[in-house]
């Protein structure tokens, strides 16, 4: 009854490994502002993500200067910043657009920019006002978004505190680049007072199944054994997952006409401290699994069970 109850527990402890090393990650991610910001705010820094950032970017201000091309539509501080640069048409305004953008998101003051839009993002989120517009990333009847204004806005205060005349060019923008369903983010918002809660939870309860799986089993060495197999599985797992999801986001973002590889390494940067306490997860179950193997071993070997006071006579 006991092996059946051990093998029970450490079943359990498989399925258990894996959920509670993503509940952690989650609560730290969602609760955590600071946190947030640590993973993402690398970004800024990232080749991929500037170019991706650039070309939305410039691509909502473009779409938004179209939309206003007639002089009557053009505000009086847009109107004096064409005065000063020669009122250039509307190719030309938009090169001009297009290069300063550039300039910000390629210079070393776009990691402040990047630092600020993060974390207001994540206020948003926590505050649950992404799914009417009130963080980057929003829920709309079309589906998951990326509301780029943001981002622009941010651009332009940069640009406004260089002194750019070119500031004064770039109009409010209100657009949102839809990149999936939304299935994601109801599923998040649907879980987030879960995901919480059973941060602390979960990986409460992997210990304890872990540890009686451990204690119950008669044969130590077997114990420890299918201790550190049960966590080297689970976050094993966990560990192909992340592996894996980079590259599926990728092909979402690219049907959806958004560079694969600037999605891609927003999420493996998001994933990097899952990836990280899963790998050390991984990393004690193989040790536990060697040093149950000792221990069995040294059972077979003195046809005693291993314990402090030595083998038994």
């Amino acid at each position: 009854m006991r092996a059946v109850a051990s093998v029970v527990l450490l079943a359990f402890a498989v399925l258990a490994v894996p959920l509670a090393l993503v509940a952690a990650w989650a609560r730290l991610q969602l609760v955590d502002e600071d946190a947030f910001a640590a993973t993402l705010t690398p970004l800024a820094a990232d080749p991929r993500v500037q170019s991706l950032v650039i070309d939305e970017a410039t691509s909502a201000i473009t779409a938004s200067l179209d939309a206003s091309a007639s002089d009557a539509a053009v505000p009086p501080t847009a109107a004096r910043a064409l005065e000063l640069l020669g009122r250039p048409t509307a190719a030309a305004a938009r090169s001009l657009t297009e290069r300063a953008v550039t300039e910000v998101v390629r210079s070393d003051r776009f990691s402040s920019v990047w630092a600020a839009v993060v974390r207001t993002s994540h206020r948003a989120l926590v505050f649950g006002a992404t799914s009417d517009g009130g963080g980057i990333i929003v829920l709309t009847p079309d589906g998951l978004g990326i509301q780029v204004g943001g981002v622009v806005s941010a651009i332009t205060d940069e640009l406004s505190l260089q002194g750019s005349p070119v500031a004064a060019l770039i109009p409010s923008v209100d657009r949102v680049v839809i990149v999936d369903d939304g299935a994601p983010l109801r599923v998040l918002r649907a879980g987030y007072a879960v995901a919480t809660a059973v941060g602390v939870l979960l990986p409460a309860l992997a210990v304890v199944l872990l540890a009686g799986g451990a204690l119950v089993g008669q044969r130590r060495g077997r114990a420890i054994i299918g201790t550190g197999l049960a966590i080297a599985v689970g976050s094993g797992i966990l560990l192909i997952g992340a592996a894996a999801a980079p590259d599926v986001v990728a092909r979402t973002a690219a049907a959806s006409g958004l560079d694969p590889a600037g999605v891609s390494a927003i999420v493996r940067q998001l994933l990097t401290s899952l990836v990280g306490s899963s790998g050390l997860a991984f990393g004690a179950g193989v040790l536990l699994l060697a040093a149950g193997l000792i221990v069995a071993r040294h059972t077979n070997r003195t046809g005693a069970p291993l314990s402090p006071a030595g083998p038994s006579s």
